[in-house]
């Protein structure tokens, strides 16, 4: 095993863990409320994640274990959902450097939005509060989009390991009666 493939079996346990973790919460959310519409798309898109992380496991089955095939929908459930990942995810990791680099910007405005709601609640927030959020926005978003990454590769792979299984598959003559 490549420490490549190291990685990406550790990434995809992390990324199940706390995808599955975000679904639950989810699903609790969205019972909770009535099952608001809003929520429901939240949740949908909440358990892309944790889809993507299963199929993971799967192609990792496969790769490791190369007679147990993959289902025929597996490698197109991948790119799709790896696709929609790389993309929200890259959008959160943009979003967090902004609030890293402009966080002492953004306090006051976001502080007087927010203290008219509840004004108790915010008046400890300061500069060191927003870079966590910013941290947070850039390192979790990072796992999930370097998980797919690499599912992208192995994916490539394992297309590569099937097709020399059947390449190596001698024909059998008696078929053809």
């Amino acid at each position: 095993m490549t420490f490549k493939f190291r990685l990406y079996r550790i990434l995809t346990s992390i990324c199940l863990f706390m995808s599955s973790f975000t679904t639950l919460m989810g699903i609790i959310g969205l019972i909770s409320s009535g099952l608001n519409p809003q929520i429901f798309i939240n949740v949908a898109f909440l358990s892309v994640f944790f889809v993507h992380s299963l199929l993971s496991l799967y192609l990792q089955r496969s790769l490791l274990i190369p007679q147990i095939p993959l289902k025929e929908s597996t490698p197109g459930g991948i790119r799709i959902t790896g696709g929609i990942i790389i993309f929200f995810t890259a959008l959160s990791i943009i979003s967090g450097l902004i609030m890293l680099a402009n966080a002492d910007v953004l306090l006051e405005p976001l502080r007087e939005r927010l203290a008219a709601e509840n004004p108790e609640a915010f008046k400890e927030m300061n500069v060191s509060v927003l870079r966590l959020m910013g941290a947070i926005l850039i390192i979790f978003p990072a796992l999930y989009l370097i998980n797919a990454i690499l599912s992208f590769g192995f994916l490539k792979k394992w297309k590569q390991q099937q097709q020399e299984l059947e390449d190596s598959r001698p024909e059998d003559d008696n078929l053809l009666l």
